[in-house]
């Protein structure tokens, strides 16, 4: 077998190296794992890993958040789980957070709520029936 391989991943993962600093934010499809430092907002559709390496300022938002190292900042996502050396400092959003033993959350946890559209119904106005005539 070469270098590279012909099999493709169903997934990828970007990862941001123990000892690398990235001041900016980072958009990806794709899952992303921290084990350095981001200055700056991570947005997702997929997972965000913060290892117990990693360090995010900023805001994340993604379908699924494990914390095992510091975050500061605000939190959305789908799931999120405060792992054994995860702190998170902030405001987090999320439908289901899991705190492990030795996971800390400084901050506050709002639950996502799901807003149902109401529509007004306005009265039956004789005006817009059709009018008989008299004969």
């Amino acid at each position: 077998m070469g270098l590279f391989s012909s099999r493709s991943t169903s997934a990828s993962l970007s990862i941001i190296a123990k000892g690398c600093r990235t001041i900016g934010n980072i958009e990806s499809e794709q899952s992303i794992q921290v084990d350095g430092f981001v200055q700056g907002n991570i947005i997702t559709d997929a997972e965000v890993i913060i290892t117990p390496t990693g360090r995010v300022q900023g805001d994340i938002k993604a379908r699924l958040v494990l914390i095992n190292g510091l975050v500061e900042g605000t939190c959305q996502g789908g799931e999120v789980n405060i792992q054994p050396k995860g702190k998170f400092k902030g405001t987090m959003q999320t439908q289901q957070l899991t705190i492990e033993k030795g996971g800390l959350l400084i901050g506050e946890n709002r639950e996502i709520v799901e807003v149902e559209k109401v529509t007004k119904l306005s009265p039956n106005n004789q005006e817009n029936e059709p009018k008989s005539k008299a004969s």
